[in-house]
């Protein structure tokens, strides 16, 4: 039977010698680096703004439509949606205060298409 002694990378009479003492360290030489090199530029230009999601409406629209006989406008602001100087939440809120009943916003401003047809008049 043979065993196999293991050895550690220090000894123990070394760690016991050094404990007390401070340890320095080692003196680093100065090196410039090493260039790097050039990139070329890419071809293609980055995109600087985000893109806007066309649900949303951008700041600054205007909203019209005639209900009734009556012109309506509406003014997108990032407070929120203006009308007749009251701001509104959401473009259904607002066409629930003029209409006066529940009604979709984005179809009483016709920016989208109903989902079920309207009933044909006799």
């Amino acid at each position: 039977m043979t065993t196999k002694k293991t050895t550690s990378k220090t000894s123990k009479t070394n760690k016991t010698a050094t404990a007390g003492k401070s340890k320095k360290a080692p003196a680093k030489t100065s090196k410039a680096p090493a260039p790097k090199a050039k990139v070329p530029a890419k071809a293609t230009a980055k995109a600087t703004a985000k893109a806007r999601d066309p649900k949303h409406l951008a700041v600054g629209a205007v909203l019209t439509r005639m209900f009734k006989g009556e012109q309506i406008e509406v003014f997108v602001t990032t407070a929120g949606l203006v009308y007749e100087g009251k701001t509104f939440s959401s473009l259904s809120a607002v066409a629930r205060h003029i209409t006066g009943y529940m009604i979709s916003g984005p179809v009483f401003f016709k920016l989208v298409e109903p989902k079920r047809p309207a009933a044909e008049g006799k």
